[in-house]
Parts: structure tokens; sequence; C-alpha cells
């Protein structure tokens, strides 16, 4: 493994928390650990109604979701990980988690399209940067796998092949109102781990470098359907 990846996880609910667990044992079982960074992103706090379709336990009720895996990775997988307690809402918020010569690979595990817009302008402006973004409803959903290189988008990003993102008027995560945080459906815990297994079949094909395209991956938990699209 010759490149260094600098991963950022933004969400670590139900997707990015089951992925983030699978991770945490492939680095740990295949020694490519020491050529990657990861840093955890969630301003959010575990609830108890998280406890049956995310990877808490109820001891976690009133912490930090990105410090309660972050801990799980140091202490369970002895794999150094940071993580930032808060939501991003701006380009300054991911730039500052960038490393120097790691190529940066955001997961995308979020439920508002406030923060999808900012990790597309960040998407836009890198140089070199993969930007995989997963969503899902209660059981079927995509997760739309995004390349840049050399400046060139290879294959799109999820604002870039769903463009009504760009058009949406929500306000920030941090600036919702209870109403509506309460009110948010949640996903079936089995269609949260399809999703972590999709992103981390794509994350273990950029770790073992092969050959490629980036494109959109649709889901259907109950029906047993995965279907990959090319999109160039």
């Amino acid at each position: 493994m010759s490149k260094k990846y600098n991963f950022l996880i933004v969400g670590c609910g139900g997707t990015g928390g089951n992925f983030t667990s699978m991770l945490g044992r492939y680095l740990y079982d295949n020694g490519v650990a020491d050529h990657c960074a990861i840093t955890l992103i969630d301003g959010d706090f575990v609830e108890n109604k998280n406890i049956g379709r995310q990877p808490f336990l109820p001891c976690d009720i009133g912490r930090n979701k990105a410090e309660v895996m972050a801990e799980v990775l140091t202490e369970v997988f002895d794999i150094k990980c940071g993580y930032y307690p808060n939501y991003i809402e701006s380009i300054k918020d991911i730039k500052k988690l960038e490393k120097y010569d790691y190529i940066t690979v955001i997961i995308g595990c979020v439920d508002n399209h406030a923060c999808r817009k900012v990790l597309h302008e960040y998407f836009k402006k890198a140089t070199v940067c993969y930007y995989l973004d997963s969503a899902n409803e209660f059981s079927s959903g995509e997760i739309v796998v995004g390349m840049k290189v050399g400046g060139k988008i290879m294959s799109p990003d999820r604002a870039q092949v769903f463009p009504q993102i760009l058009e949406d008027k929500s306000v920030p995560r941090s600036e919702e109102s209870c109403e509506v945080l309460n009110n948010s459906a949640p996903q079936h815990l089995a269609t949260n781990m399809l999703a972590a297994v999709i992103l981390f079949k794509c994350t273990v094909q950029i770790l073992i470098e092969e050959m490629w395209n980036g494109g959109v991956y649709y889901f259907d938990t109950f029906q047993g359907s995965v279907l990959f699209k090319e999109v160039v």
C-alpha cells in the first residue's frame, strides 16, 4: 500500500457508526492502519431511541456519538482515531481536518442537505478526493461514489447526480428545531447495515488501490437488490 488516506467520516449514527466498526476491524486485521488517518465527525449525542439501530450501548446515552466511536476504535482495535464533536457547517470545518500528503476520503452518512452542500463545495475545490455519500429511507436508498484526481472529476458526487440538493433550503443540523429532530423518520437497522456494507466494500477497493469506477449503488433491503450504475 503506497498511498496514505485521510478518512473523514461525517455522521456516526446508524450507517456511519456501523461503517466505522467495519473499517476498524479491517484495519486491525490487515496491517494498513499506519497508512490511514481517521477522524469521526458528529455533533449529535446518543439517545435511548438510538440503541436499537445504532452501534451504541445504554451506558453511552448522553455522550457525543463521534467521541464514543473514536473510543471504540482506540480501545478495541488499537487504532489512533480523532474526533470532531460538531456538525460540519462550512468548508473551513473540513479543511482544518486535512492532513498533508494524505488523500482525503469523505464518507458522508448524514441526513441533512445543508451538510451535503458543504461537502459538495469541498469536493469541487479539491484536487484529489474520494467522496462516498450514503442516503436511505426506511428500507431503500443509494450510495454515490464521487472521485476527483488531478483536479479532474472522474465520477460526479451526489449533488451533481441529484442537483435538486443544491436547491434545498433546509437549515444546518445545528439549527434544526427539537420538533424536527424528534419527528425524523428512523431507518431500519438492516437498511443501515446494508448501506454500511456497501460503503465498506467501496472503501476496501480504495485501500487496495483496485481500478474501479465511481457511480451510484441503488439498494432496497427487503427486495434483496443492489444495482450499480456507472455515472461519468
